[in-house]
């Protein structure tokens, strides 16, 4: 595998898991951490501003085994975002990424998130800022740009490489696609070639496959995956074992994805305390119960979860169902291979 370079960072993965919020939490990383030690993963977003009144937010706590992470912040005050980038580095972070990518209206309607590509010079005046006030390598996660008239990203990051940016994501929507329609891996391709830093690919990259896809159509140096591990803690795992040796690990039985999805909740409840962990672990019961039988109706009862001691009977129940499942399938293809083998001999 070839090493790739971000600054003074080496990391042993083609992959990086970006920012969700209320995803890509210290739980969420704990779980990816089970699979894939190597990837690179990083916080979810971080208000710059709401530092400036909370310096200690939860939201930047990293566990001393989780490196390489990083701490993504976002803002449009360059004052502002140079002073959160010191209390991000100081919570030891590997690298600091800055959000230019998210198009949640309630984030750019502040000039925050995707919005600053609209605004190129204060996009500039704030990298520098945040750059000249750390050590650590300074990222940053974008879009194709605004929307299709002002599709920017070539042109920004070349400026922002410029002034020191060691990598770039890039997610293959503009702003006004939010995550409709499909991403354009032909346009981040344009942003490769623009630009001589690291660059991961972002954007419909659900399997293995589609990684390597658009690793050769784009010439990216890897890729980036986010809402694909929702539920799927070992894609990361899948994707590099992929890209190394060409083929890759099953990911779990049905009957494992619940013991991960109870692990997962576990995690959650002791950081985060049972009443928030488990209104927060729902949509990660719910991720993790994906296309198993009787899914709706299963979506129906995580959602009526109040406590840990309901979601492991919910569980257990399930798991015993499969198991009776798989009993019965397995007797079916005995019963059928038999009376094959007795028409064969006759």
């Amino acid at each position: 595998m070839k090493r790739i370079k971000i600054g003074s960072l080496e990391i042993n993965s083609y992959v990086y898991i970006p920012p969700m919020a209320g995803v890509t939490d210290l739980a969420f990383r704990k779980m990816v951490r089970m699979f894939d030690k190597e990837t690179l993963i990083a916080t979810e977003m971080v208000s710059s501003k709401a530092l400036m009144f909370n310096p200690n937010q939860s939201l930047m706590k990293l566990s001393p085994d989780e490196h390489p992470v990083g701490i993504q912040l976002f803002g449009h005050e360059p004052e502002v975002m140079a002073k959160a980038a010191v209390l991000a580095e100081e919570q030891g972070a590997d690298f600091l990424d800055i959000n230019m990518g998210c198009p949640a209206p309630k984030i750019t309607k502040g000039k925050d998130g995707a919005a600053l590509m609209r605004e190129p010079e204060l996009a500039v005046e704030i990298i520098k800022a945040v750059i000249n006030a750390v050590k650590i390598p300074v990222t940053v996660k974008m879009r194709l740009g605004w929307d299709e008239c002002q599709k920017n990203s070539p042109d920004l990051a070349k400026r922002l490489e410029d002034i020191g940016v060691c990598a770039f994501t890039i997610h293959g929507r503009t702003r006004e696609q939010g995550y409709t329609g499909n991403a354009d891996w032909e346009a981040i391709s344009v942003v490769k070639k623009s630009t001589s830093v690291p660059i991961f690919g972002n954007g419909d990259v659900r399997t293995p496959q589609d990684a390597k896809k658009l690793i050769e159509i784009t010439e990216c140096d890897g890729v980036a995956i986010a809402r694909a591990t929702m539920g799927s803690p070992w894609l990361s795992m899948q994707i590099n074992q992929f890209l190394n040796t060409g083929s890759f690990s099953p990911e779990p039985s049905l009957s494992e994805k619940l013991d991960i999805a109870l692990a997962h909740l576990d995690e959650l409840i002791k950081i985060k305390g049972e009443y928030v962990g488990i209104r927060e672990g729902r949509r990660h019961l719910i991720n993790y119960t994906k296309g198993m039988p009787n899914s709706a109706q299963i979506r129906a009862q995580i959602g009526q979860i109040n406590t840990r001691e309901e979601a492991y009977n919910l569980l257990s129940r399930l798991k015993e169902e499969l198991t009776n499942l798989v009993k019965r399938i397995n007797l079916v293809k005995n019963t059928e291979m038999s009376e094959f083998d007795l028409i064969s001999t006759n």
